[in-house]
Parts: structure tokens; C-alpha cells; sequence
């Protein structure tokens, strides 16, 4: 099945270690494209192809592991509904208002395509980018202040017609909204000692290495990535708000 990755830190920080893991989620599992996003000088900056992660090399790939960045999110797909080519490849993008949000989706919605869009227009075919334009439709014109509560509300209805885990961020909060598979860690000072280890990949860290003394973050994965005994599981149907490295709030049912 596809796969999601989402970063949120106080500071830019790269990717680089959880991406060592996350190659491995692009095998013969999730052969049919990947992408990764990151906020960059007030822009969503996207590299993806309609290729495997894992075996893909060359200047993108490069350009992904130099990029520095408070958020990324990246998806990992195993083709269900549409083609495999760029236009079908996450994560997407689009602007609603002086925003501009990028989304990536993990599950199968097919039937969203039988609720008409009023004037957002998909690029490709996925039921995925059709149930992300849906929800920014209506989305238009809600307060800051009743944005997650909203978002969760379109969250469930859309998740009565399949599988529906999704990342969602504006370049300054990230949503997780999960259905059957999403997890989530927070990771603050103090950072010890003790050897961080990446799941499939073996490779080991320790954090106090690589972290500054106040640096936090939330990192969002449809699987663990690492070891760590802090990772937590999302109730289906809960709504996660992450912003500046921090959880901000668990909307649940």
C-alpha cells in the first residue's frame, strides 16, 4: 500500500535520516512513484517522479537530501486508481485563498468522483487529488479558528467511502488525519545518549548528536520509522494539528 511521511520542526532541518528508512518503504511494495514536498522561501518546493524511490538516483534525489526545511511531506504509491505518471504522483498542490497547501493520501476513495468540484480542476486522475480539491471547495472561507474542526468533519465523510490517511499543510501546520494506519512521534530535549536505530534499514544515530539543545519536532509515518519507544498510534478518524515542531492537538471522534 502507498505510504506517507510527514516532518514538522521549530528549525529547518533535512531529511536525511529518516530518508535512509523511508527508500526502503519505495521498493517492489510501492514501485509506482514517489514525491517530497518541503516549504521553502514561502513556496512548496516538489520533486517527484512516477518511478521507484528506491531505485531512483541523479540530481532530484540530491536535491531532496540538500533541502532544508521546518516541514516535508512525503508519499511512496502503489497505483490504485489512475495511471502511473506524473500527474497522478503525490504529493499535490494547490492554492485556496494566500494559501497554498500540498496534500498526500494514502487508502482508496473512488466513489469522491461522483461529488461534483465547483471549480478546482484535477490535474491527473487519482481519487486522491480529487478528494483533496473537494475538501479545500470546502474549506473556502472558514476561520483559522474552526479550520481543524472543519477539516476532521470532511476528514470522516470522505472516509465512509474507503480508505482515507492523509497529510495536509499549509508551510506552517500539518494535519494527519488518520483511518486504518498512522503514527506519530514527538521528539524534544533532553536528548541522551542512546542509539536511535531505523527500523528496516539498521542504521543507528544518537540523537543528542544531530539535534540542538532546543530543537523539537513531530515526525508522522504510516509506519514506524525507527525504534524509538515514543512512537503513538492515531485512532481512526482522529485529526492530529502539528505546528512549529510541536502537537498541538489530538481531535478525536
Amino acid at each position: 500500500m502507498c505510504q506517507l511521511l510527514g516532518i514538522c520542526a521549530n528549525r529547518e532541518v533535512d531529511i536525511n535520516f529518516s530518508f535512509r528508512e523511508w527508500r526502503r518503504r519505495g521498493d517492489e511494495k510501492n514501485p509506482h512513484g514517489y514525491g517530497f514536498a518541503w516549504w521553502e522561501s514561502n513556496e512548496w518546493k516538489i520533486v517527484k517522479a512516477a518511478s521507484c524511490l528506491y531505485q531512483a538516483a541523479g540530481k532530484d534525489i540530491e536535491k531532496v537530501k540538500a533541502a532544508r526545511s521546518q516541514i516535508f511531506l512525503a508519499h511512496v504509491r502503489f497505483k490504485s486508481v489512475g495511471p502511473q505518471d506524473g500527474s497522478n504522483t503525490h504529493p499535490f498542490k494547490a492554492e485556496l485563498g494566500d494559501k497554498s497547501f500540498a496534500f498526500a493520501h494514502n487508502g482508496t476513495v473512488a466513489r469522491i468522483r461522483e461529488r461534483p468540484l465547483r471549480r478546482f480542476q484535477p490535474e491527473g486522475t487519482t481519487d486522491s487529488e480529487y478528494a483533496f480539491l473537494w475538501m479545500l471547495e470546502r474549506l473556502e472561507d472558514v476561520p483559522d479558528a474552526e479550520f481543524a474542526e472543519r477539516l476532521k468533519q470532511l476528514g470522516d465523510e470522505i472516509r465512509e467511502l474507503g480508505r482515507f490517511n492523509f497529510l495536509m499543510s499549509d508551510g506552517r501546520t500539518v494535519w494527519a488525519y488518520a483511518d486504518n494506519s498512522l503514527h506519530f512521534i514527538q521528539r524534544k530535549p533532553p536528548y541522551g545518549g542512546e542509539l536511535v536505530r531505523l527500523r528496516e534499514d539498521g542504521y543507528a544515530i544518537s540523537l543528542s548528536e544531530v539535534k540542538g539543545p532546543q530543537e523539537v519536532a513531530v515526525l508522522i509515518a504510516t509506519e514506524r520509522l525507527t525504534d524509538e519507544a515514543g512512537w503513538h498510534r492515531l485512532d481512526p478518524g482522529e485529526l492530529l494539528v502539528v505546528g512549529h515542531g510541536r502537537v498541538r492537538e489530538r481531535r478525536r471522534e
